[in-house]
């Protein structure tokens, strides 16, 4: 007898073979069979007609770790109602495992506050036991930060790391993905891994390769010098021959929009010369930013106490904002998120935080993070649209939230993104026709699956794990906006997960997720 059986759907398959109408049959957890009609006898029945039903979506670049909802929200209902099964944490190079010291946990504290975080644990396999104890609403799976790393063992120090350092850092690492971590990811642009050196970057994506696993590479530059930025990271996937993911690739500045071209032509040229290379993008036109990254790179090179002292000394605060202001950058309209002060600035753009201490706009940036300890967000629509839409529709792209889940409302204003990723893109996918719903559910399916080096998950086949997503073609969409952040989507009818039905029809029903090893 099945767990479960349902009727009448079009079955995408993940693969990128078009819809069929097939039935789906769920035991233990497991598909067991898929069939034009199965007439085998189920606890539970249900009819799926007039839905597509598709592999589960994976959200292979998520921060639900470093916003610490994973742990005061575990169920992670805002991914869920999108159809998200599984997902990815341990991006940008920050990552909670493994912790070499007491001070390898403050590379997420630019995302999150670190007060009332309680560790008990050390190691990336403590890490993921931890995990495996909450009650978990989707599949979780970690890569190891390269940041967390490099405090653990340089502390508050930015520099290059010594032949001694560096073998501990790729022991460490060796240690974490023989645990299950999935892969390594970089967050070239922030303060604790700016001065690292290409020996260092050489050196552990070389115990990559070994390892058959991924990195995922956060960009030095997403403005003025993305050409430069990428040029580096397709260098060191030639080199390495390592599978290289860029995470949320976008151009940020009105006036860096004409590089575009040159983005892509270098992106598609390393593809077609057999590079492993990819990217993943959410399809909004706002980015959510960690505030500092604004400075000019040597005015955080020092991390935070840098940041602060530069701000406070007259003569360097001049020179950011010269340096500022030179970036034609329209700071007027950037709203603060959320901060690590009282948050009295949550909410407000910049332009008003201005007008209300009667200074300029880029003043008000420099006094908004050192009022907060350099610990604040921003949304910024300095995004194009039809780039967005392009890279959204890129055969190299991947679609991810580069957000995380929540079960409850937040204190704070979260990206919509949040809670609305995948069924926007679904949406854009229906509207535009650019390209096929096959097509575009392989994007959030078994070419994320692939990358992970997951073969039971992201594809519909007898023996893989019951992970689905039953959507309504027609009605799928988000409807979470800045001002209203929290809303749920349209049009997901059914999330299965390891076959037991997690949520229907935006209610959440049980937490069947599971920790993902490799």
């Amino acid at each position: 007898m099945f767990d479960l059986l349902l009727k009448n759907a079009t079955v995408f398959d993940g693969t990128g073979s078009p819809g069929k109408k097939l039935d789906v049959a769920i035991a233990g957890g497991k598909i067991a069979q898929l069939a034009e009609h199965i007439a085998g006898s189920s606890r539970q029945t249900l009819d799926a007609a007039g839905n597509f039903l598709a592999p589960g979506f994976i959200d292979i670049q998520n921060h639900s770790d470093s916003y610490c909802t994973l742990f005061d929200q575990p169920e992670q209902v805002s991914l869920l109602a999108q159809g998200i099964t599984s997902i990815v944490v341990g991006n940008c190079g920050s990552s909670l495992a493994p912790l070499l010291s007491g001070e390898s946990i403050k590379s997420i504290q630019k995302w999150h506050n670190l007060a009332g975080i309680n560790v008990n644990w050390a190691s990336v396999g403590e890490f993921l036991d931890q995990l495996a104890a909450l009650p978990l609403g989707v599949n979780v799976g970690t890569l190891v930060g390269h940041a967390t790393l490099r405090r653990g063992i340089l502390r508050d120090e930015i520099r290059a790391t010594t032949a001694d350092e560096l073998k501990i850092l790729d022991q460490a690492l060796r240690q974490g993905l023989a645990q299950g971590a999935l892969g390594l990811s970089m967050g070239l642009v922030y303060a604790h891994e700016v001065d690292s050196s290409q020996a260092e970057l050489e050196q552990l994506t070389a115990t990559l390769k070994e390892s058959g696993k991924y990195l995922s590479v956060h960009l030095r530059s997403e403005g003025s010098q993305i050409l430069e930025s990428l040029d580096e990271v397709i260098g060191l996937c030639r080199r390495s021959q390592v599978p290289v993911k860029i995470s949320h690739l976008k151009i940020r500045g009105r006036k860096n929009w004409p590089v575009f071209n040159q983005v892509m032509e270098k992106l598609e040229a390393a593809y077609h010369q057999g590079l492993p290379i990819s990217f993943d993008v959410y399809p909004y036109q706002t980015s959510w930013t960690v505030a500092y990254t604004y400075l000019p790179k040597w005015a955080y090179e020092g991390g935070r106490p840098q940041i602060l002292s530069g701000i406070a000394d007259p003569d360097t605060r001049r020179r950011i904002l010269d340096y500022l202001k030179d970036q034609s950058h329209d700071f007027d309209r950037i709203i603060v998120a959320e901060d690590a002060g009282d948050g009295n600035f949550v909410g407000k753009t910049l332009r008003q935080i201005a007008q209300n201490q009667n200074v300029s706009s880029e003043e008000a940036l420099l006094n908004v993070i050192a009022a907060t300890s350099a610990q604040v967000l921003v949304f910024d629509h300095n995004l194009s649209p039809e780039q967005v839409s392009a890279l959204s529709m890129s055969p190299l792209s991947l679609i991810a939230t580069d957000g995380a889940g929540y079960a409850k409302k937040s204190p704070g204003l979260v990206h919509p993104r949040c809670f609305g990723t995948m069924p926007r893109f679904l949406k854009m996918v229906r509207e535009n026709g650019q390209i096929k719903w096959e097509d575009a559910i392989r994007k959030l399916t078994s070419e994320p699956a692939k990358l992970l080096g997951l073969t039971d998950r992201g594809i519909l086949k007898r023996g893989a794990a019951a992970d689905l997503a039953v959507f309504d073609p027609q009605a799928v969409g988000d409807r979470a906006d800045y001002l209203n952040p929290d809303i749920l989507p349209d049009g997901i009818e059914l999330v299965l997960v390891n076959g037991q039905p997690a949520l229907q029809k935006n209610k959440f029903l049980i937490a069947a997720g599971t920790v993902i090893k490799r």
